[in-house]
């Protein structure tokens, strides 16, 4: 009986441990989220160009993820991408729905003195190998309300293979 009792006992205190793990708010994930918040609406890529990239950004799910769409054309081809934003039990992270038929989750930490939003490949679906070309790495960078710039860093053969800067401006 007392062996049973011991037992129980020590289940119970394993589950209330097991229990009482959270994640714990990364420094900065709220302001950073904010920051992605503020940049709800309709952009264009600054430099003229015939094949301008556009993005949508939307607030959805009752203000717990944004959406943002991005829409270009590449060899004379549509292309459309999606990247969700949201807090994972504080933390700040994407998941990039790619053409390159992955979708890579990153972590991202803000530096609120340089107003940048730093992105960290963590994991991803649909990759086979970790040589499998995906995105790695994203920046983005609040110039001012109605500018920002992202730089997105393009791994295959676990080596950067290009990286792509964009300043957007609000339309």
């Amino acid at each position: 009986m007392k062996t049973l009792t011991g037992i129980r006992i020590t289940l119970l205190v394993v589950a209330s441990l097991g229990g009482s793990r959270h994640a714990s708010a990364a420094p900065g994930s709220a302001e950073g989220f904010a920051q992605l918040k503020s940049l709800v609406g309709h952009w264009e890529e600054q430099k003229p160009s015939d094949n301008k990239a556009t993005l949508d950004i939307e607030l959805t799910s009752g203000g717990t993820a944004l959406l943002e769409k991005l829409h270009t054309v590449e060899q004379g081809k549509p292309v459309e991408m999606i990247t969700m934003h949201y807090l994972d039990g504080g933390q700040l992270k994407l998941t990039h729905y790619c053409m390159a038929g992955n979708q890579p989750t990153m972590r991202g930490t803000y530096a609120p003195d340089t107003k940048t939003l730093t992105f960290d490949f963590e994991n991803a679906t649909n990759l086979q190998s970790p040589n499998d070309g995906h995105m790695h790495h994203a920046v983005y960078t609040f110039l001012d309300s109605d500018h920002f710039k992202t730089t997105w860093t393009f791994q295959k053969d676990q080596k950067d293979a290009f990286t792509e800067d964009v300043v957007y401006v609000r339309k």
